[in-house]
């Protein structure tokens, strides 16, 4: 009697919670995908990858100079484009990283905060459009696959200032989404197409293709009116003017011009843009056949040269995903159902080829087609569920797997150790303790790229301590455009150059030892570098 009694009570029980689990079943869900992206992103990103990156802490010092002192490290009062390595970088998250480097300095965290923030933000955005463009089970779908994307992860966990594109495309494709007549959210989503193009040089292009394949579909299906598609083709060329004006002054041959405290740079060797640009080549169709054969081969393989990238084996969405990414693209194009949200992720793919033929891609460089991808393999998935419901269960236990065998391999001994030295790990300390303990010219190796960058990080000298005495090692050479700095202020970039001086310190490799082996130093290591002081 008692046995049963408790049956029937459980039975009653569950039968009573069912509804309440049918009604949040989607928040519950929602919940715990946006976890699940939270921990992937957030779990030792201030130490994974180790060190500071070149470009992380360039835009780190461009960040903290604009800051304290209104200007960039090379004295331009706030540019809409940066000098930086010489052929320019993308300014927007300098901006951005301003607040966040006065609260707590120069660093790892502080620097890699606002793209970690961006990533995870990046979800419930993608949870918006999937929802907007199809239903809850579709964009539920789309935020788990972003969640779990190794591409989406590693991009989100470090700071090189194009990382950021991404979502700000995104957030203006989920604007355009939600855009109605009766609304103002194609202004909203004008304005972060506009912002892309200060976050990342392909924006040049994939931003007009985009919005050139999209909003006349919108007017079609009275989204859109022609007076707001005026309203806001005016507030894009007012916002993108700024940029447009670099780009002229670069093309052009001009001098450097100014906007009151805005500076448009006139860069000292030839600008990033033109340098991988099919159209600025003297065989523009070879080019673009190369840089499709270079696209194609890089969305199959699912990697390039640059291990900061991607984590073997798993690419940017465990490696062997590209047909299913073919066949999602096809259902866009071809299924008559709900066209137009089907004909917005294709857009999306046709503007990031583009960019792909124009320009020789790496996983950085193409990093706005990887979003599109996740909805394409999102969209295969909820077509085949019609036929086979057990399909996305299947999918989802088997990205999951894939999911933790990443983690398990990302925050592994082997990566932390590739990524240590591509991340000049020490390199930071290292400068900061031998400025400490002498006065003496400093001596840095050679064998790694431009680590004045880390001179100017801890050193914090003011531009016009510096900037008119800068010597460059083949300022003009096209096929260098990332300038080689002879000395800043009492530190050399060669280890050569203190060879005269017996008081001079050394900061080398651990492979290096200091040129003159009559003098006695003492050493202090700090993980991949040695400072040696004269004893």
């Amino acid at each position: 009697m008692d046995s049963g009694f408790t049956f029937w009570y459980i039975f009653l029980r569950m039968n009573t919670l069912k509804p309440f689990v049918s009604r949040w079943k989607t928040h519950m869900l929602f919940t715990a995908i946006l976890l699940i992206g939270i921990f992937a992103r957030a779990w030792e990103f201030a130490s994974l990858p180790p060190g500071l990156n070149v470009d992380e802490a360039s835009i780190g010092v461009e960040a903290y100079y604009l800051y304290r002192f209104g200007m960039d490290r090379f004295g331009l009062s706030y540019p809409v484009h940066l000098t930086s390595w010489g052929s320019g970088q993308n300014s927007l998250y300098a901006y951005l990283l301003m607040p966040f480097v006065a609260l707590k300095g120069i660093n790892a965290f502080a620097v890699r905060l606002p793209m970690m923030l961006a990533g995870i933000l990046s979800l419930p955005l993608i949870f918006i459009a999937g929802k907007k463009l199809f239903d809850e089970k579709f964009a539920l779908l789309a935020m788990f696959f972003m969640a779990v994307s190794p591409w989406h992860i590693v991009n989100s966990r470090w700071a090189v200032e194009s990382n950021i594109m991404p979502f700000l495309f995104l957030a203006g494709f989920t604007a355009l989404t939600l855009t109605e007549i009766k609304n103002w959210w194609f202004y909203v989503s004008i304005f972060f197409f506009a912002l892309c193009l200060y976050a990342y040089g392909t924006a040049y292009v994939g931003v007009p293709v985009f919005l050139l394949l999209t909003v006349p579909c919108l007017i079609k299906l009275n989204r859109l009116t022609v007076k707001q598609v005026i309203i806001g083709a005016v507030i894009f060329i007012l916002l993108a003017l700024p940029i447009g004006m670099f780009v002229a002054v670069n093309t052009l041959k001009l001098e450097t011009m100014h906007l009151g405290a805005i500076t448009i740079p006139r860069l000292p060797v030839e600008a990033r843009y033109e340098t991988m640009a099919a159209v600025f080549g003297g065989s523009p169709f070879e080019a673009i056949a190369e840089n499709a054969r270079i696209m194609l081969d890089l969305l199959w393989t699912q990697s390039d040269a640059f291990p900061w990238n991607f984590v073997e084996p798993f690419g940017y969405f465990y490696k062997y995903t590209f047909p299913l990414v073919l066949i999602g693209l096809f259902l866009a194009f071809f299924v008559k159902e709900n066209r137009p949200g089907r004909w917005l992720i294709a857009a999306w793919m046709l503007a990031s080829v583009v960019v792909g033929l124009l320009h020789p891609v790496n996983l950085t460089r193409i990093n706005i087609i990887f979003t599109p991808i996740l909805l394409c393999i999102a969209l295969l998935l909820i077509d085949i569920d019609k036929r086979l419901p057990q399909i996305i269960p299947v999918g989802v236990v088997i990205f999951s797997i894939g999911f933790i065998f990443f983690n398990r391999a990302y925050h592994g001994g082997e990566y932390r150790k590739v990524t240590s030295a591509i991340f000049n790990e020490g390199i930071i300390p290292a400068i900061e303790y031998a400025a400490d303990n002498s006065d003496s010219l400093f001596c840095l190796t050679d064998e790694h790229y431009s680590l004045y960058i880390y001179v100017l990080l801890t050193q914090k000298y003011h531009p016009s301590e510096y900037v008119d005495d800068l010597e460059w090692i083949n300022p003009d050479d096209p096929a260098d455009p990332a300038r080689k700095l002879v000395a800043l202020k009492n530190f050399r970039f060669t280890p050569e150059a203190c060879l005269s001086d017996p008081e001079a310190a050394y900061i080398l490799t651990l492979r290096e030892s200091p040129p003159n082996p009559d003098i006695g130093y003492k050493e202090k290591k700090f993980v991949k570098f040695v400072v040696h002081l004269p004893k």
